[in-house]
């Protein structure tokens, strides 16, 4: 009587770890974006096509917004060459335990873009109002366009 008690406690402990090793395997996986993958999709979508902008570099990640580079892995993004247009986009990977940092810092930044562009061209100022902000794994991301809403659920999908 023991051995079958025994036998069936272990035969339920092995369908309870295989159903518990399917769940991880297949449903918790902590979702991630590829920065360089929704880069590419950022730059074929209007505006972004459409402008003169300047390829976001760490030195400028840096210097122009204020993020602490020594946090971040990659960064990718465009900026408007000329101080007519405000639409942007950057996408930053932070490093491990620096997601909430770099997303303050950026924070920031979009703050103070806001208030750089309340002065000057009322459109483009609703387009920095408007921007759409998120964080995604360790991608911590800002888009400021017209269409920004729907560029954000392209680079989600």
């Amino acid at each position: 009587m023991k051995k079958k008690i025994l036998i069936g406690a272990i035969v339920v402990l092995v369908i309870i770890a295989i159903v518990l090793g399917v769940y991880f395997m297949f449903f918790n996986k902590e979702k991630s974006l590829d920065i360089n993958a929704a880069g590419q999709i950022l730059a074929n979508s209007a505006p972004f096509n459409e402008m003169s902008t300047i390829d976001l570099t760490l030195e400028e990640l840096n210097t122009l917004m204020g993020i602490n580079t020594e946090n971040v892995e990659a960064a990718v993004g465009k900026i408007p060459m000329m101080n007519v247009q405000a639409s942007m986009y950057v996408l930053i990977q932070a490093k491990d335990g620096t997601v909430e940092t770099v997303k303050a810092e950026l924070d920031q930044y979009a703050t103070q873009y806001e208030e750089q562009w309340s002065r000057y061209l009322p459109e483009q100022y609703a387009l920095v109002q408007n921007r759409v902000m998120g964080v995604v794994g360790n991608t911590v991301y800002m888009i400021i366009a017209e269409n920004a809403e729907t560029l954000n659920q392209e680079i989600n999908k």
